[in-house]
């Protein structure tokens, strides 16, 4: 039988009543619209969220966007101690056991919403180069594949050409490389002007 979570109910003439919730698979889950399926992986995840023996309240279970697929769901969960502290940790969802972002990252690649991310920020940063030059066109008109590095950083590579402010033609390929995040350096190399 699931372990049931317990919640504090509004005070009744001074004392406070503890009723058992609904099971942990049935509670405090929520998961976007486009991971509907997976569904009953959380709730057997949130089961055996459950069995942490410092887990004495789960707060809530869902999906951990930046290291999921749609086949290979990772599920984040809240829980609160006997101390009454917060703490978080990542549940594969697949095999149930302790997801560790830093053994998969370079492996995995970077989730699609990190990559809309990197690929929108890397866009602005040339576009914003403009101080620089008279004019920039950028030729790569389809978001790359990452390069991924292991040291699990990811490199979004842009190619451009640029008219200098004396008026020459350029030819860049600009590589942003994020750390984490929207954290970011850009590397330029010249692409060499094309007969």
């Amino acid at each position: 039988m699931p372990r049931r979570a317990t919640v504090l109910i509004a005070p009744l003439l001074g004392l406070f009543l503890a009723l058992p919730s609904a099971t942990w698979a049935e509670a405090y889950l929520w998961l976007p619209a486009s991971y509907k399926s997976q569904l009953p992986a959380l709730q057997a995840a949130a089961e055996v969220a459950a069995t942490n023996p410092r887990c004495l309240t789960l707060l809530k279970g869902t999906i951990n966007v930046d290291h999921s697929t749609q086949e290979a769901p990772v599920f984040r969960f809240l829980c609160r101690d006997k101390n009454r502290k917060t703490f978080g940790f990542l549940l594969d969802g697949k095999s149930y056991k302790a997801f560790d972002p830093s053994d998969s990252r370079f492996h995995k690649g970077p989730s699609e919403r990190s990559m809309r991310e990197y690929w929108s920020s890397c866009q602005r940063a040339i576009s914003d180069m403009y101080e620089d030059y008279r004019t920039i066109k950028i030729l790569t008109k389809k978001r790359p594949k990452p390069i991924l590095y292991q040291d699990a950083t990811v490199g979004i590579a842009i190619d451009f050409d640029a008219i200098s402010l004396i008026g020459e033609p350029l030819q860049f390929r600009a590589e942003c490389i994020f750390n984490s995040g929207t954290s970011y350096r850009i590397k330029l190399t010249g692409r060499g002007l094309e007969e």
